[in-house]
């Protein structure tokens, strides 16, 4: 069952072909411990490390910018910091149970960070179990954690804890990590049930910056980070109809020091949201809520303890999701929402859409949708910000066929389009964050699971055409042809596969001199495996970067070569 698309449990099967569902299983056996790793499996993501292991990470989801993705943790908003952005490379996936992707417009849903969609982490409680990691590798990389589930007198939770460090590839690059998840539920009663949700992580990364940079290998830059979201809940039921709510605290500080750059940049968030949903009459169904979301942003110069930013927006909310059975085999969905921005006014959104199962097995969808986003507190008030910034708005459709056609392949195909207005992007001669009058996005995406007796493979691949529709330039780090193949065979007691990830044209930024340049090309193959000694031992190792492939995501940080990584679990 998964909920990122309704805000209200859907069985997968059910689900549109732009969504995406990761379990924990397929994490623990491909052995990816981070987000990042784990969107690179997914179509229509456009995954770009500036470098090695904990360094920034950004994503581009169907060519929407690094800041139009919005970021759950169990239904509650993670903290995009300062910038909006995240850093994939840095959010682990301490606990995780699942991972929710809805590709594509998700507004209405979620608010003013969905126009590219969302992701979502889960943590369902575990029963009762006790398991230990330790893995070591190259680099002198170290990984380990410690998960902790229990089920009794009515509570249900979850704790997860987990460790990381390497020295890298490069010089002056060390990168180490903790983190913690917890998930707690008590059931008062038959019709009332209380929780708790937390997650964090504390950071350190050096960086010796860009190796076309006349100051490179740079000993003294580093970013220090810290992220935490603590979040109590409420849930309900009133006949058939589910009341729920929560509140949220996340908090984001990073300190960012470099040759040119001291400076602290905080961002905090109170978020309030109820939510109910049920059916009104037979075929009927109704999700409906509102939210109010305070953000607060602080920047300061650790030089000369001034502080240059601190600004308190926030926006409240109402909205409302509506699915219509037109019979068996159709339904359509409604949805609207209505934000009000304390720095830009009122907006609404909304979207539709139409499903039809045209035979067994085969299942044809459609959707459309508009989207509203105020800039990011770095577009506006950073070091190369611009405050006069308009806010971006764009519209979507897209088309698609879910194909079961037997128990073991499911195939998933989209073709979308989206126009975008007023796209916040980086403009070369104002060096400065600028407005592009107009940009469009469209492009094809595809993903066939297939399983098969001891074998399982998964293939997902994706054209994408993104360009400024006044210039007809492309826009950068959206690559024309990318994907992933992941192939793997499996028996009672060992598992052994293979991942192999490409991406193909696309335009960058030079690291020298901020022009426009072709980026590179790279196919990476990375093979990874397990030997199950008893029910509570098993030891796992990979290979990253079999090949030893050169290459650089973004131009002037060369990614991680060849790497070998070995460990050891006990579960209890």
């Amino acid at each position: 069952m998964v909920i990122i698309e309704t805000k209200s449990p859907v069985p997968l099967s059910e689900t549109s072909p732009w969504v995406t569902r990761i379990s924990a299983y397929d994490l623990e056996e491909r052995q990816i411990d981070n987000l990042a790793d784990a969107l690179h499996s997914v179509p229509g993501m456009a995954v770009f490390r500036s470098g090695q292991a904990g360094s920034q990470t950004s994503l581009f989801s169907r060519g929407a910018n690094s800041d139009h993705t919005t970021f759950l943790y169990e239904g509650r908003k993670l903290n995009g910091g300062f910038s909006g952005t995240y850093n994939l490379g840095q959010i682990p996936l301490t606990g995780a149970s699942s991972l929710e992707v809805l590709r594509g417009f998700s507004s209405v849903q979620y608010g003013a960070e969905g126009i590219g969609g969302a992701i979502m982490l889960r943590n369902e409680p575990l029963k009762k179990k006790v398991s230990w990691k330790m893995e070591v590798g190259s680099n002198h990389s170290v990984n380990g954690g410690i998960d902790y589930g229990f089920s009794e007198s009515g509570w249900k939770g979850r704790i997860g804890t987990a460790i990381k460090t390497t020295e890298n590839e490069q010089p002056y690059s060390q990168f180490d990590s903790q983190s913690a998840s917890f998930t707690f539920s008590k059931k008062l009663s038959d019709n009332l049930e209380i929780d708790l949700v937390g997650t964090g992580f504390k950071s350190e990364v050096n960086y010796p910056g860009n190796t076309k940079s006349t100051s490179y290998p740079n000993k003294d830059q580093y970013l220090e980070v810290q992220d935490i979201l603590v979040s109590p809940g409420i849930k309900l039921k009133l006949g058939e109809w589910k009341l729920s709510g929560f509140y949220s605290y996340s908090d984001d500080e990073l300190v960012n020091k470099n040759s040119s750059l001291d400076d602290t940049y905080h961002a905090y968030t109170n978020q309030f949201e109820l939510l109910i949903n049920g059916e009104i009459y037979e075929g009927i169904t109704l999700t409906a809520g509102g939210s109010y979301e305070e953000d607060n942003f602080f920047k300061k110069s650790n030089a000369t303890h001034l502080t240059e930013v601190d600004v308190n927006p926030d926006t409240q909310s109402v909205f409302a999701l509506t699915s219509i059975s037109l019979g068996e085999n159709t339904s359509i969905s409604l949805g609207g929402r209505a934000d009000k921005f304390s720095a830009y006014g009122s907006e609404s959104t909304f979207s539709t859409s139409f499903d039809h199962r045209i035979i067994d097995g085969v299942t044809f969808l459609a959707r459309f949708a508009t989207s509203f986003s105020p800039p990011q507190a770095n577009d506006l008030y950073g070091n190369w910000g611009e405050p006069s910034l308009n806010p971006e708005k764009a519209e979507s459709w897209e088309t698609g066929l879910n194909l079961q056609p037997n128990e073991w392949l499911n195939l998933r195909i989209t073709y979308f389009e989206t126009d975008f207005e007023d796209l916040i992007d980086w403009d070369n001669t104002a060096f400065s964050m600028s407005n592009i009058d107009s940009a469009s996005s469209k492009g094809f995406e595809s993903s066939i699971e297939a399983e098969m007796r001891n074998f399982t493979s998964n293939l997902s691949f994706t054209y994408l055409d993104a360009q400024d529709s006044v210039s007809f330039e492309r826009l950068v780090r959206r690559p024309r042809f990318f994907g992933n193949l992941i192939l793997e065979h499996s028996s009672q007691s060992n598992s052994l596969g293979a991942g192999l990830t490409w991406s193909n044209d696309v335009i960058d930024v030079d690291g020298g001199n901020f022009s426009n340049i072709k980026g590179d090309d790279y196919l990476v193959l990375r093979l990874f495996g397990k030997h199950q000694i008893n029910d509570g031992i098993n030891v796992f190792g990979r290979i990253e970067n079999l090949l030893d492939k050169e290459y650089e995501e973004v131009d002037g940080y060369p990614a991680l070569g060849r790497g070998f990584y070995a460990g050891l679990k006990f579960s209890f």
